[in-house]
């Protein structure tokens, strides 16, 4: 019997700097096996998503929360991919420490992006990324 690869990927990750990378390369992983088109862009869309929760989720908390990271491959609709945070949601830092081009950047790579409030509080990074048919 073949090793079928799991069809969801969901992992959560402490929010820290540390753990960018770690997100990225499991996701880069998933999305290679599961055919995605660009798995690089897809884990550099990813390392984005993790770093604005690590930046901005738990500015005002004496100990970071986790950043969650669900992805998908959805026959016909592409590698679906959610970074979740429970933090304080999208709001503006007059001190923040980036740039401001993660997402923008992340809107660009992937075929569909949406960001939202959570309902229990905190953000949903959504992203939809194309996927090889298979052969």
């Amino acid at each position: 019997m073949a090793y079928m690869a799991p069809s969801i990927f969901a992992r959560r990750f402490p929010a820290q700097a540390d753990q960018v990378r770690l997100a990225r390369r499991e996701v880069e992983a998933y999305a290679r096996e599961h055919g995605a088109v660009d798995p690089n862009g897809i884990a550099l869309a990813v390392s984005e998503a993790v770093t604005n929760a690590v930046i901005h989720a738990y500015v005002d908390e004496a100990r970071p929360g986790d950043v969650q990271v669900v992805a998908e491959r959805h026959e016909g609709n592409g590698l679906e991919i959610q970074v979740c945070d429970d933090g304080r949601g999208m709001m503006p830092r007059s001190d923040s420490p980036g740039l401001g081009v993660g997402l923008p950047l992340v809107a660009k790579l992937a075929q569909r992006f949406r960001v939202e409030s959570r309902p229990t509080g905190g953000t949903a990074v959504s992203m939809v990324f194309p996927v090889r048919d298979p052969a």
